[in-house]
C-alpha cells in the first residue's frame, strides 16, 4: 500500500507541475489570442485532472493512514489522543480538518518512532504540512478569466507539499517497519 500511495502522489506532483506551466503559459498569453484560448483550455483541463487525482490519491492515502493507525495502536495501545475513526473523519470536518489530521498523524509518529527517542514530530512532517495546508487555501480555481497568482502559488505549493508528502509516506512506513521487524 505504501508504494501505492507513493504513486499516487507522484502523479499529483506531476499532474501540479503540469498546471503550474499550463497557468504560467495562460498568463503570459496575449489576451484573445488563439493561443491564450488553447492554454485557456489546458488550464481547464489539467484542473479537472487535478480534482480527479486528489480524489483517487485522498481516497488512497486514508486506507494507508488508516492502516498504519492499526499498526501504530499495537506499537503504543495508550499512544492516541484521539479515537482511531478521527483517522478518516478528522479530513471532513470544516475548519477542523486544518490542525485535527496533524495531530492524529503526530500520534503514529511518535507511537511508530523509537521506543528509547519517541518523537511526536519532526521537521518533515511539519513542513509537509504546512505546505499542504498553505496549498489547500491558495489553490481554489477562480472564476476570473486567467489564473489568479495566488493559484499559481497553490499549485506550486502543492508540488512541493506532494515531494515532502513522499518522503513522510516512505518515513513513516520505514519506522513502522522497523519497529514491527525489530
Amino acid at each position: 500500500m505504501t508504494t501505492v500511495v507513493m504513486a499516487a502522489l507522484g502523479v499529483c506532483v506531476l499532474v501540479n507541475a503540469a498546471l503550474l506551466t499550463a497557468q504560467l503559459r495562460f498568463f503570459r498569453a496575449a489576451d484573445g489570442s488563439y493561443a491564450a484560448v488553447q492554454r485557456e483550455m489546458w488550464v481547464g483541463n489539467l484542473t479537472g485532472m487535478r480534482l480527479l487525482t486528489f480524489m483517487v490519491t485522498g481516497i488512497v492515502f486514508l486506507r494507508w493512514l488508516w492502516q498504519m493507525r492499526v499498526n501504530a495502536e499495537a506499537l503504543a495501545p495508550r499512544g492516541h489522543r484521539m479515537k482511531r475513526g478521527w483517522t478518516t473523519g478528522a479530513w471532513l470536518v470544516p475548519v477542523a480538518c486544518f490542525f485535527l489530521p496533524k495531530r492524529i498523524i503526530n500520534d503514529i509518529w511518535a507511537a511508530s518512532s523509537s521506543p528509547d527517542r519517541p518523537r511526536r514530530t519532526d521537521a518533515l512532517l511539519t513542513s509537509w504540512w504546512l505546505l499542504f495546508v498553505a496549498a489547500q487555501l491558495l489553490a481554489f480555481p477562480s472564476t476570473s478569466r486567467g489564473p489568479l497568482p495566488t493559484e499559481m502559488a497553490g499549485a506550486a505549493l502543492y508540488v512541493l507539499a506532494g515531494v515532502l508528502g513522499i518522503g513522510v509516506v516512505r518515513r513513516l512506513a520505514a519506522m513502522q517497519r522497523a519497529r514491527l521487524h525489530g
